[in-house]
């Protein structure tokens, strides 16, 4: 989905509605929320590292960044999310709206929940109680198992000072290829800022998580009770044992295994097989 910022503020109005000093330009206008992949100069982004390089747009971050507009913070994260509560709580933080668009020769089961915004391909199945949530995206021959939550929001918070917990908001979307098979009472969650994408010919067994912002390259299968933290990402072809868990932000290489029961801790290299606890080398490709 699209989010863009309706009405006009400024970095400057941003950073007094905050509560944080401001460094740089003033007048720079907000249109938008993002990563730091994306340079424009309109777009909210956060950072919690020292950038070496010039950073486009109206950036959260510490003192010593170097951005066209820094709204100088302690906690960058933690002010992000502020930001965003405070874009969503004061209305002017809105998604355009995606059409929907159900090929003729889908079969939707009665009980599915299908909300607006919602695309999927011809020859596409969705099962009994699925609810596929706003802007999410079904290729063609995909099968969707019942119980499946698509586009779930990510588990995501950030600690106040006074130890409550303020909610990072999820603004992606869920793209599912085509010959994809999602198991029964999988969650498949939206990406933070960008999108998770679970890409052609992967199938999950029942009973798999997929947290936000997930990759999971072509071909991968992952089996029962298979947990991704956020931002994994998996090459083409990779296998998932049963019960194994991931990292967050860990890739694994094209082809490569992890056994049943496996923890991954680290970054696993291309047709490398792993198990354990912590996930070790067992064997090179």
């Amino acid at each position: 989905m699209q989010y863009r910022v309706e009405g006009e503020i400024t970095a400057l109005g941003l950073a007094e509605a905050l509560g944080l000093q401001l460094k740089g330009s003033k007048t720079q206008l907000l249109l938008t929320v993002g990563s730091l992949s994306n340079e424009n100069s309109s777009v909210l982004k956060f950072t919690n590292k020292q950038q070496e390089k010039y950073l486009n747009g109206i950036v959260i971050g510490d003192k010593d960044n170097n951005a066209e507009s820094l709204i100088i913070s302690d906690n960058p994260r933690l002010d992000f999310c502020r930001a965003l509560q405070y874009l969503v709580d004061v209305s002017i933080l809105v998604n355009d709206s995606i059409e929907s668009s159900i090929h003729q020769t889908a079969i939707i089961a009665d009980s599915a929940v299908i909300e607006s915004g919602v695309n999927i391909g011809k020859n596409s199945v969705v099962e009994h109680n699925v609810t596929i949530h706003k802007g999410s995206v079904i290729g063609e021959n995909t099968i969707i198992r019942s119980n499946t939550v698509i586009g779930a929001q990510g588990f995501g918070f950030e600690k106040n000072a006074d130890g409550s917990w303020i909610r990072f908001p999820h603004l992606g979307r869920v793209i599912i290829g085509s010959n994809v098979e999602i198991g029964a009472l999988n969650s498949v969650c939206v990406g933070a800022l960008e999108n998770t994408v679970i890409s052609n010919g992967v199938k999950t067994d029942n009973l798999v998580h997929i947290a936000h912002n997930c990759q999971i390259g072509e071909n991968s299968i992952l089996t029962a009770c298979t947990e991704l933290s956020g931002g994994v990402t998996l090459g083409e072809g990779v296998w998932m044992g049963p019960n194994s868990s991931t990292m967050q932000k860990i890739t694994i290489g094209d082809f490569a295994v992890v056994g049943l029961g496996s923890v991954v801790t680290k970054n696993v290299e291309t047709g490398h097989t792993v198990a354990g606890v912590p996930a070790k080398v067992i064997r090179r490709s």
